[in-house]
């Protein structure tokens, strides 16, 4: 299965393109780890071009595009899809509390119990708009990750865990069994490639 994951869009027409054109070589699904717009119109226009992506929320999109995307067929917010290979897909969007003061931002004991409430094993792939605290998270010299995440991974043990939030970084590495994987921004023309094979993920990180 091969999946190409993008995140933090930010009402970049030219990444919606690239997309799109990256889509056309044989993707399985396309994963969109939050951050799409403040624009109804350009979350309406993405997702009636991309009609089967799943999709989270971040901790920018607005209240507006929140509404768009959860009538989209695959939001994948505190939900899990059943996937080839034995694999699922559960996501939970959102970010813990920011400085910002965005429309979507969520205590570390809310992100804690809507995760907590997810069937998460150990054959999902979780996509997330925020890292895990500690983990591709560094902004200001703090980690700005979050807490309840970090718990969650530990406790929980998906395979892989997709995420983004800090736009400057991206890479993977492992915490316990689970694949950790900081999408790049999309708004800077990037996105990750994920391949699943036996159970095993193979990554690559590219332009669009």
């Amino acid at each position: 299965m091969k999946l190409l994951v993008v995140c933090d869009i930010h009402d970049e027409e030219d990444a919606v393109a690239r997309i799109k054109l990256k889509m056309a070589k044989g993707f399985d699904h396309l994963l969109v780890c939050g951050d799409l717009s403040r624009s109804v119109s350009f979350a309406e226009d993405f997702l009636s071009q991309f009609p089967d992506a799943f999709i989270i929320p971040g901790n920018w999109d607005s209240e507006g595009v929140n509404s768009i995307m959860r009538r989209a067929k695959n939001y994948a917010h505190g939900k899990r899809f059943e996937l080839t290979e034995g694999l699922n897909l559960v996501g939970f969007g959102y970010s813990n509390i920011t400085p910002f003061h965005t429309y979507g931002e969520l205590t570390e004991e809310k992100i804690y119990a809507g995760m907590s409430a997810l069937p998460i094993d150990r054959n999902t792939l979780l996509m997330l708009h925020c890292p895990p605290k500690g983990h591709f998270d560094e902004a200001r010299d703090a980690h700005v990750g979050s807490e309840s995440i970090l718990r969650i991974i530990r406790e929980k043990k998906p395979l892989a865990a997709f995420f983004g939030h800090i736009h400057e970084l991206s890479g993977s590495s492992n915490l316990g069994t689970t694949k950790l994987v900081k999408v790049p921004g999309a708004n800077g023309l990037q996105a990750a490639i994920a391949e699943t094979n036996k159970g095993k993920l193979d990554l690559e990180f590219v332009m669009l």
